[in-house]
């Protein structure tokens, strides 16, 4: 599937991983098909492909963000929408990022804009943190122990800040289809798409693009 929309309602991801967990919640919660994404392959090129759509504003109605609030934490991260913000000419917005998923309403000269920083606009972290929300917590505690163990032993390669991703498909290896990706995951209901946080990213994004 190719994720390059280009038309005048576009959610704008790091990555086709973000992309395949959006649409699986789309799915679920019959999100109105009215937008595209565009998958732009990192966090840094989402927010510059974010200043070039506000740039260019005449054909575009509405731009929704989905980054992860790392690299290096989301205070960071929103600091960084906000500087982007302000330099395409808009200076409403709030100060810090609303728990619910940030919508900026449009105005003469800019199109509405919605900023979700993964994983709940609250915490630092990226997909993979909310894909281990919505899971269970038995299983993912017991995955945690077992990343643990095995980093414990010097068996493990991964950085730091991708405990997150070594936990969530360790847990995953264990499931009916081992290693079933993100996306197919939700739709499997190996992840839970009724969660609360699931939801309330269902009822921004209906809210944004509706």
């Amino acid at each position: 599937m190719d994720f390059k929309h280009l038309g005048p309602k576009t959610l704008l991801t790091e990555g086709v991983n973000d992309c395949h967990v959006i649409l699986a919640l789309c799915k679920h919660y019959n999100v109105p098909k009215t937008f595209g994404f565009y998958e732009c392959g990192s966090d840094q090129l989402a927010l510059k492909r974010l200043t070039g759509l506000l740039a260019t504003p005449d054909n575009i109605d509405t731009i929704g963000l989905v980054i992860d609030a790392d690299n290096p934490n989301l205070a960071a991260k929103w600091q960084a929408v906000k500087d982007r913000l302000q330099k395409s000419g808009i200076t409403s917005f709030p100060e810090e990022p609303e728990a619910s998923g940030t919508i900026i309403p449009a105005n003469n000269e800019c199109p509405r804009v919605g900023i979700w920083l993964m994983p709940d606009n609250q915490l630092d972290g990226m997909l993979e943190d909310f894909c281990s929300q919505i899971a269970p917590p038995s299983g993912v505690n017991f995955a945690e122990k077992c990343v643990s163990d095995a980093k414990a032993n010097e068996l493990t390669t991964f950085i730091d800040t991708h405990k997150t991703k070594a936990i969530i498909h360790t847990f995953l290896a264990w499931q009916n289809e081992p290693g079933m990706p993100l996306g197919q995951a939700i739709t499997a209901r190996t992840l839970n798409p009724d969660n609360l946080l699931a939801k309330t990213f269902a009822d921004w994004l209906t809210k944004l693009f509706g």
